[in-house]
């Protein structure tokens, strides 16, 4: 069984999984029956660990078998131990201790490789692998897997000793087919959906040609949940694209969907009458629990019926389990009338979600399994909390708390109930205890954020909708008791300071969640903020989304702060999508700016009289949502734009940003280009850049002793050497590039037509001389972020990050390169000014091509070009 649960079983997360099992039950070990009288005392202990296990009495069994391993005679029957060893694992496993459990599945394999039993050693290295894909380590998995030879090296060409080498080594193909499914499995949760779906596919053609048939329906359920993901990431973009205006895309992702939701469909359905046939209760469950939210969505409400119908007298006749408890706690939520963490039951359906939830909690009671009773008692909580039971709700929710404290690994539970904890007092008026809550619930998301946000490639995905309303009603209780007033210096508001503080973890959260299990996200050791700010002359303005309205925060130069309001944030948003289209309208013989003066009188206006008060000199926005797509050096005031005010630079937060400033001393570059057309090797093709050998040689001229690598010189390898033989304090890269709605459709194209994503870049740089000081700049000129998702911001939010730099000049979106050139020409001038600072450098440039006139004084031109990071 290489199929999993639903992973929103309870709002998403560690949920243990059924990831594949060898074994399909417990049965008596084999020579037990006929053993020597020298291992009769361990063999009954072993039946009766069987009988317990089988009965659904994990602690039981347990006990029986640890028994039986003391009772075997030194260096007697070590298969057999071995055996014991990996039903202790199992075990283990059901009663959510995987620590020990992998203590047995490693002493197992040491026994089978001791033996020189191949087959049983690539057993168990799948075995352990699961243990580490319900962990969320999919990678540790992988290598125990499979660990492809080379990093273009085919799925399936695996490193020796890894159980699928193993597996094919001994011909074993129930081997080989376990291997493969764990394998999909963890390239699936990863979020390598292509990868996935190379190795079910692979693991399917094997199971057919063997008759391997107990495999079959899992494989074809892998398929299924893996096209299931790929559609749900195709109705997120559109849904995006569509809420930014651009209608036509949205159209193709969502054409793109239906046909990914067909595949799952037939699959699953494939998956369920080969269930059927063979009479797998357990893998018949997985089917209909896979294809339910597939019949909700398509509003096929009779199917989905007989699925809950038939879901319910499968579960009757399942051994009592966790995997049997989150079954039905899965059927419970199934009637929500979507999958969003916070959606009630109607009330027609209350009763029967209730009665599942109830028999969850009897399973979980009955098998002493804290976890399991955990999610049953918090589920009962929120329904009676949709029911307006708010008494009930709090105490089912308390007790939800207690058991999650009793289990040993439930702290990403824990988060869930305290949350949940916060909205009963909120919504009873206790606003102290609320406040209370909501902190707990945000202390332990901060202790396990980057387990979480790292593991779980589900969850970075669904983000928006599962993690980040904590903060976001965090902030929002935060800043209840404030209104729109300045706070003297010596009063600043603890309130403003509690929600910028709560505000920055949402930041490093939502980086944590885009770049996921490439990339860890933790707070950088610095100067104090308002230490810069006053030496600078720096003000820093935050602003959060919030469902009705927005939040804007001024800290100026003094230390005092501002708070002020945009009342609707949905009209905000369209007032952004608006403000961007007319932006590009480059070819306009004039810029339209009313959309840029009402973005001004939210975002500036309420400040402007401080701003002149306090000598700012320098803006820093530290955006959210969607105003991270806003080019602020645009904003229009009816006379002038913000640039020609005020240098401008943004940072994804204030906790990443390391504020040393820049050293002068020996700046040289490494300058890469492409100034010819080129295609990729996945067949995407760009225009020539024909200004970009100006641009570097205006870098090489501009740092003496610095170095170029253009066109054919420039590629992944050559990179890689050059970095290795020094290092550059600058790297001015003038090539295509984008900043994708995910890491990996974030990158930058070689002369040799490969596509370099910012975490291969990453590693180029840090391998090369891991001891070095981090890149001061990096200049990207020519990316652009893509069109049509919301998320790709985030990738230039964290630009500066991803590629080990204090700083980066990125652009929104791609712009002409003679501009390009003559800003970049500016910028590196005004860099070397030991007066300016960099987003002062890139202000004289920007305001030098508008004082220039003609075409490149319209906005589209100059205004994408930002400075992300450290300012100074």
């Amino acid at each position: 069984m290489f199929q999993r649960w639903p992973r929103r079983t309870a709002a998403l997360l560690f949920l243990s999984s059924l990831i594949l099992t060898l074994w399909l039950g417990l049965a008596p070990l084999p020579g037990f029956s006929q053993v020597s009288r020298s291992t009769a005392v361990p063999g009954q202990l072993v039946q009766s660990g069987v009988a317990a296990y089988q009965s659904g009495d994990y602690a039981m069994a347990i006990r029986h078998w640890q028994a039986a391993l003391a009772a075997f005679p030194v260096g007697i029957a070590l298969a057999e131990q071995a055996t014991v060893q990996e039903n202790l694992a199992r075990a283990y496993q059901q009663i959510g201790q995987t620590p020990e459990a992998l203590n047995y599945w490693e002493k197992a394999t040491a026994a089978h490789r001791q033996l020189g039993n191949l087959a049983q050693v690539s057993h168990t290295l799948t075995e352990q692998a699961q243990v580490y894909t319900s962990l969320g380590q999919h990678r540790r998995a992988i290598a125990l897997l499979c660990l492809p030879q080379g990093e273009a090296g085919s799925a399936m060409d695996c490193a020796a000793n890894t159980a699928l080498s193993l597996a094919q080594a001994a011909a074993d193909p129930v081997g080989q087919a376990a291997a493969l499914g764990s394998l999909g499995e963890a390239y699936r949760l990863r979020g390598d959906y292509e990868q996935a779906l190379k190795v079910l596919q692979t693991g399917l053609a094997l199971v057919q040609a063997h008759g391997l048939d107990q495999y079959q329906a899992s494989m074809l359920s892998g398929l299924g949940n893996t096209y299931i993901r790929l559609a749900q990431a195709s109705y997120r973009r559109a849904a995006s694209s569509e809420s930014l205006g651009i209608i036509e895309f949205a159209q193709t992702l969502q054409a793109q969907a239906q046909a990914q939701e067909a595949q799952a469909l037939t699959y699953l359905q494939q998956g369920l009458e080969v269930a059927r046939q063979r009479q797998d209760a357990g893998a018949e469950v997985r089917s209909h629990l896979s294809l339910l939210p597939l019949y909700q969505r398509q509003q096929r409400s009779a199917e989905a019926d007989t699925s809950r119908q038939r879901l319910g007298q499968l579960i009757g006749q399942l051994p009592p389990s966790r995997e049997t408890a989150y079954a039905a706690i899965t059927l419970a939520k199934s009637y929500q009338p979507s999958r969003a963490t916070l959606n009630c039951v109607p009330g027609v359906h209350q009763a029967e979600a209730q009665r599942w939830l109830e028999q969850a909690q009897a399973i979980a009671i009955r098998i002493d399994d804290d976890r399991a009773a955990s999610f049953a008692l918090g589920e009962l909580g929120h329904l009676s909390q949709c029911r307006g039971d708010l008494p009930t709700a709090l105490s089912f929710t308390q007790q939800a708390l207690w058991a999650a404290d009793q289990a040993l690994v439930s702290t990403d539970s824990t988060y869930l109930w305290q949350w949940q904890l916060g909205r009963i007092y909120r919504a009873q008026g206790q606003q102290a205890q609320a406040l209370a809550a909501y902190q707990e619930a945000i202390a332990t998301l901060e202790v396990i954020r980057n387990d979480i946000l790292i593991a779980d490639q589900e969850l970075q995905f669904d983000f928006r909708d599962t993690v980040a309303p904590i903060y976001r009603e965090l902030i929002a209780l935060q800043l209840e008791p404030e209104g729109a007033i300045a706070l003297p210096k010596q009063a600043t508001s603890v309130n403003l300071e509690a929600a910028l503080t709560t505000a920055d973890s949402l930041k490093l959260a939502e980086l944590q969640s885009y770049f996921g299990s490439d990339c860890v996200i933790a707070p950088i050791s610095q100067t104090r903020v308002d230490q810069v700010s006053a030496s600078s002359a720096t003000t820093v303005i935050s602003s959060i989304i919030l469902p009705e309205r927005t939040a804007l925060i001024a800290r100026f130069p003094d230390g005092s702060q501002q708070l002020a309001w945009v009342d609707d944030s949905s009209l905000l948003q369209k007032t952004v999508v608006d403000f961007r289209i007319r932006l590009q309208r480059y070819r306009d013989p004039a810029f339209d700016s009313s959309s840029s003066q009402q973005l001004y009188a939210w975002l500036i206006q309420p400040f402007e009289s401080a701003l002149q008060a306090s000598g700012t000199t320098t803006l820093v926005f530290v955006q959210d949502g969607v105003l991270r797509s806003v080019p602020m050096a645009a904003l229009y005031d009816g006379q002038h734009y913000l640039i020609e005010r005020y240098a401008v630079a943004t940072t994804p937060s204030l906790t990443l940003t390391d504020f040393r400033p820049l050293r002068e001393e020996n700046l040289q570059a490494l300058a890469l280009g492409l100034s010819q057309s080129i295609t990729t090797a996945d067949g995407q093709s760009f225009i020539p850049l024909r200004n970009v050998p100006t641009e570097i040689n205006t870098v090489l001229t501009q740092f003496p002793g610095s170095q170029a690598l253009l066109n054919g010189e420039f590629s992944r390898e050559r990179l890689g050497q050059t970095l290795a033989q020094r290092p550059f304090p600058l790297l001015h890269v003038a090539t295509h590039g984008q900043f994708g709605g995910d890491p990996k459709d974030t990158f930058i194209v070689t002369g040799k037509g490969e596509k370099l994503t910012f975490g291969e870049l990453e590693r180029l740089i840090r391998g090369s001389s891991p001891n070095a000081e981090p890149l001061e700049l990096i200049s990207l000129t020519a990316c652009e972020t893509a069109v049509g998702d919301d998320r790709s911001t985030l990738g230039l939010a964290g630009v500066a990050i991803r590629a080990g730099a204090r700083s980066a000049i990125a652009s929104l979106w791609t712009i002409d390169d003679a501009t390009t050139a003559q800003l970049v020409s500016g910028f590196y001038t005004g860099l070397i000014k030991p007066e300016l600072n960099k987003a002062q450098a890139l202000q004289a440039a920007q305001k030098a091509v508008i004082a220039a006139g003609g075409d490149g004084a319209h906005p589209a031109y100059w205004a994408p070009l930002i400075v992300v990071g450290n300012w100074l």
